[in-house]
């Protein structure tokens, strides 16, 4: 349930919906987060947010006076399924809404997405038998990280999904329970928009334009926000069409993406993905962070980020290689050693296979993985697998030494053997006999993260729980639930948090004052109205 202050019990610390879980049970007693990559830019103001009057990006009212002007309710920044579901979310509730965008297409990295949010209790689960629960799926994110990230938002993703999942349905989008299970969920609850994440966005769009009340406006690239003289957000400006504009709003909800594509704060956030390949939103850059930063904000899960360790490298594509490393294929660096697990999310192995030589890995496998591999003969067909009869003549082909292959594939041989390999994994294969295949691969990086704290409310929040009156966020440029930081992520993480937080924010931002708006808390086994 989201409650908005108004009557949670006074025994419930205020400090929950920053908790950083120790563990699930008792949420109340969690006690306050600790921030995983700070800002150094918050130190400029008072770490209880406390203004010095100046700003390098927000400007006052009086400073963009003599710009042309537009007003509304609710001004959302980024046209991602975030901003493209806050949007809707705000004109149902009332709200005349201002969309910008400053590139020209809608889409951001919902676009690129495969489509698929993790989903419990909807009608395509209870149709194909699907036995879940919302412990299980909390459990699912909450146990790679460790329990370290923020279980509010989890809960909060977890129990209200389903009313995401019929609320776009009512917008034309189309949802199909996935056939497979996927790597660290103990249930089928990954649901596909039909055309992926392109038919998501395009249907989105389309219900979009039909609002009158929402006005789009794309190629507007918004430099900063509009501040009054008590430091609340009315609006924002930026440049459009050429010209100078300011917009006013009653609340400003940013939903700008990560900053993937910003290769600066890559090297700062997130260096050991800096020569992954970017397969990115355009406009994932950052600014609104620094925007936040400068209201007091401290920035969370800098260090977080979703990767995909199966980057063919000559196919120059998303290759679907992890079916092979799940059912038993080994992945060697170019000195024929092994190096991590194979067993692994495609997230997870990302970086390892990045900090080999030259960034590259070269998964290795027999008939055994390649019979349960849907892409192997177009794969070979194509040129990319590389074949030996033996280990020796798989080497020749790959350029490696042979002694160290051989070496290698007979110590995994033996693990198989024991039940277990040197490197705790037992989910093996009933042998790795030749003949033998391989392909050349490489991580990538998908989105960043880490970003501007939010309650579960969607309002943005300074260290000292206060709200930054008038601004709301939502989607790749607030805090996650993947990871504190590295590239730990669960399947659909990313699109789940930017659609339901987007709806979330877009209905508060229509329905609220900023005057009045308080904290909103999450409390366990409810859901929000």
């Amino acid at each position: 349930m989201i409650d908005n202050g108004k009557s949670h019990d006074a025994a419930l610390s205020r400090r929950t919906f920053l908790a950083g879980a120790g563990a699930v049970a008792g949420m109340a007693a969690l006690a306050g987060i600790t921030g995983c990559a700070p800002s150094t830019a918050a130190e400029k103001n008072s770490a209880a947010g406390e203004s010095t009057g100046s700003y390098a990006f927000a400007k006052r009212q009086s400073d963009v006076a003599d710009r042309e002007q537009l007003s509304t309710d609710v001004l959302v920044v980024g046209g991602g399924g975030a901003g493209i579901c806050a949007a809707i979310s705000a004109a149902e509730n009332g709200a005349q809404v201002i969309l910008t965008e400053k590139l020209s297409q809608l889409g951001g990295a919902t676009i690129l997405s495969g489509g698929a949010i993790p989903v419990v209790g909807t009608n395509q689960q209870v149709e194909a038998g699907v036995e879940d629960s919302i412990f299980a799926m909390a459990t699912d994110i909450l146990r790679p990280t460790n329990y370290t990230v923020r279980p509010d938002l989890v809960y909060t993703v977890a129990e209200n999904a389903k009313d995401l999942i019929e609320w776009t349905e009512k917008k034309g989008v189309v949802w199909n329970l996935d056939e497979r299970g996927r790597f660290g969920q103990t249930a089928r609850r990954m649901h596909i928009a039909e055309g992926t994440g392109e038919g998501l966005v395009t249907t989105l769009i389309e219900h979009m334009t039909a609002q009158d009340s929402i006005t789009q406006m794309l190629s507007f690239e918004i430099e900063g926000l509009v501040l009054d003289d008590a430091d609340a957000v009315v609006g924002a400006y930026g440049k459009y069409d050429g010209k100078d504009y300011a917009i006013t709003a009653k609340n400003t909800v940013l939903a700008t993406s990560g900053f993937a594509n910003n290769p600066e704060m890559i090297a700062q956030y997130c260096p050991e993905t800096a020569d992954a390949v970017k397969v990115v939103a355009i406009g994932a850059t950052g600014e609104s962070l620094k925007w936040a930063e400068e209201l007091g904000v401290e920035l969370q899960c800098m260090g977080a980020y979703q990767g995909h360790a199966f980057r063919g490298v000559d196919s120059n594509t998303t290759a679907g290689h992890q079916a092979l490393a799940t059912n038993g294929a080994i992945i060697v660096n170019a000195n024929g050693e092994r190096f991590v697990n194979e067993y692994g999310g495609y997230s997870d192995l990302s970086p390892h296979v990045l900090a080999q030589p030259d960034h590259i890995g070269y998964i290795c496998f027999t008939d055994i993985q390649a019979a349960k591999s849907k892409e192997f003969p177009e794969r070979q067909s194509a040129g990319y697998v590389a074949t030996g009869a033996t280990a020796a003549e798989l080497a020749d082909a790959l350029g490696i030494d042979a002694a160290a292959l051989e070496k290698t594939f007979e110590a995994y041989k033996e693990g198989i053997a024991k039940g277990e390999d040197s490197f705790n994994r037992s989910h093996l294969p009933e042998n790795f006999d030749e003949p033998y295949y391989a392909m050349k691969i490489t991580g990538e990086i998908r989105h960043t993260q880490g970003g501007m704290p939010t309650d579960v409310a969607g309002h943005v929040i300074r260290p000292d729980e206060t709200l930054i009156p008038g601004l709301y966020a939502a989607g790749g440029c607030t805090e996650g639930f993947s990871c504190r930081a590295g590239s730990v992520y669960s399947s659909g993480n990313g699109l789940i948090q930017a659609l339901l937080f987007g709806m979330i924010a877009g209905k508060n931002a229509a329905t609220e004052d900023k005057e009045t708006a308080q904290l909103a808390v999450w409390e366990q086994g409810k859901t929000s109205e």
